[in-house]
């Protein structure tokens, strides 16, 4: 081990096919974290720790750390910006899907969209003009699943009768789409920047 400041020691180690990195400090407890956007491994131990205890503790939580690392690199993956011929595809595959879900929401709602784009955007789902009826979608809904896909229609169609997300907005989502909360969380974090 070697010494980095006063009252921390640091190492490495490696348990089966991952990398670990030692900081030994005055602390109580032991910690693992696994840190982005790369998945390394990090473990805070008490100094009075033993090296052994410490591996042994690593060890039995390694399938933990494994699919933490997994997901950390699959995340940050997920967050790289669309190419243009992905989003060329989405637009192909939205172009079929959301005309079919207007013509079977429209009568239910008691409102007609009027002009119909897709383009990417990079915060939002959907925009909808409340005067004109224009709405855009975001091309990257190609890739959600597709009761989310549903959702994000009958929520710019919402808007048509009310364009603010009030109180009034959410009791129309709620008639028409009981579980509208749930479809909503299914989007969180899956636009790629």
């Amino acid at each position: 081990m070697t010494k980095q400041s006063q009252g921390q020691k640091k190492s490495t180690f490696r348990v089966r096919d991952i990398d670990i990195t030692l900081l030994k400090k005055a602390q109580k407890r032991m910690y693992i974290r696994i840190k982005e956007p790369d998945g390394r491994v990090v473990v805070t131990a008490p100094l009075h720790e033993s090296e052994e205890h410490i591996k042994a503790f690593v060890q039995t939580k390694y399938e933990w750390i494994r699919r933490a690392r997994e997901q950390i690199v699959t995340s940050q993956n997920v967050n790289y910006p669309p190419t243009s011929s992905e989003l060329d595809a989405w637009r192909l595959t939205l172009k079929k899907e959301i005309p079919a879900l207007l013509a079977q929401w429209e009568p239910i709602i008691g409102v007609s969209a009027g002009h119909v784009t897709y383009r990417n955007m990079i915060s939002r789902w959907g925009s909808c003009n409340v005067k004109t009826g224009h709405i855009t979608f975001n091309v990257q809904l190609a890739h959600v699943d597709p009761v989310a896909l549903e959702y994000v229609v009958v929520h710019e169609l919402c808007h048509l009768l009310e364009a603010s997300h009030n109180v009034r907005f959410h009791a129309l989502m709620k008639k028409f789409l009981p579980d509208y909360k749930q479809r909503q969380n299914m989007l969180r974090g899956k636009i790629r920047r």
